[in-house]
């Protein structure tokens, strides 16, 4: 029974003794196969160029004409432009009418020139070149024309348009009037006497006094409404006034 055993054993041994050996040369084979693979020199092939890449197709505007028509950053959604006109401009502003002019009644040039008007119903008054004649500003004038400044406007009016307007002469009365006494408060004459030639009529207030109307005849001294006529001498001729009775 033990010669069995051990011959059995040593059976098995040699079995694997022998496997050991076969793995042993079989590993040494492919390490000698791996070994000359390796140490071969590689040729260089040739290299090939890659293909050239397709071009793209160039851009087609009516391949995005939903793009434009369906923008999603547009309100209406409209490929138009709609160009809005332009709003109206405001009516221009009416201009104002310039206010009444100024009366003139002569000019003096002795001196620094000086004109006379009558501005708003006031008396004569002297006014120099720059002086302000009511709402008018006096820019120059001449023996012809004045031109005033009003708003930034140049305004030029002859002088004949300035000169007041000649009041209408009352009609004759019926008798002359007496010489009138310079004490007392002579015959008042009556501009409404149609049949009187010497019939006296008032001119412009200047101030206490009142300028002779063009056509008056009636002679120095004569009273009227409280106003005494009187004719005195000027280095311009005789001056023509009718003055408060005090």
């Amino acid at each position: 029974m033990n010669r069995k055993i051990l011959a059995l054993n040593f059976g098995l041994l040699a079995l694997l003794t022998a496997l050991g050996w076969m793995l042993r040369v079989h590993w040494q084979e492919a390490r000698a196969r791996q070994l000359a693979t390796l140490s071969k020199a590689v040729r260089p092939g040739a290299q090939l160029a890659p293909p050239s890449p397709v071009p793209p197709e160039p851009a087609v505007p009516a391949n995005y004409l939903d793009v434009a028509q369906k923008m999603l950053f547009s309100k209406d959604r409209n490929p138009n432009v709609i160009i809005e006109p332009p709003p109206p401009p405001p009516p221009p502003k009416p201009e104002e009418p310039p206010p009444p002019r100024p009366v003139y009644f002569g000019q003096m040039g002795l001196g620094e020139p000086v004109v006379f008007f009558s501005v708003e119903k006031v008396g004569q008054k002297g006014f120099h070149a720059g002086d302000e004649v009511g709402p008018f500003k006096l820019v120059a004038f001449n023996r012809q024309t004045v031109t005033f400044e009003w708003h930034d406007k140049t305004l030029e009016y002859p002088l004949e348009e300035l000169k007041p307007k000649e009041t209408a002469v009352a009609q004759p009365v019926a008798a002359a009037a007496p010489a009138p006494n310079r004490g007392a408060s002579s015959a008042v004459i009556g501009a409404s006497d149609e049949k009187n030639p010497n019939s006296a009529v008032f001119g412009m207030q200047n101030g206490e006094t009142r300028l002779c109307a063009a056509g008056d005849k009636s002679p120095a001294g004569t009273v009227k409404d409280g106003y005494r006529k009187s004719i005195v001498p000027s280095p311009f001729g005789e001056l023509c006034q009718w003055e408060l009775v005090k």
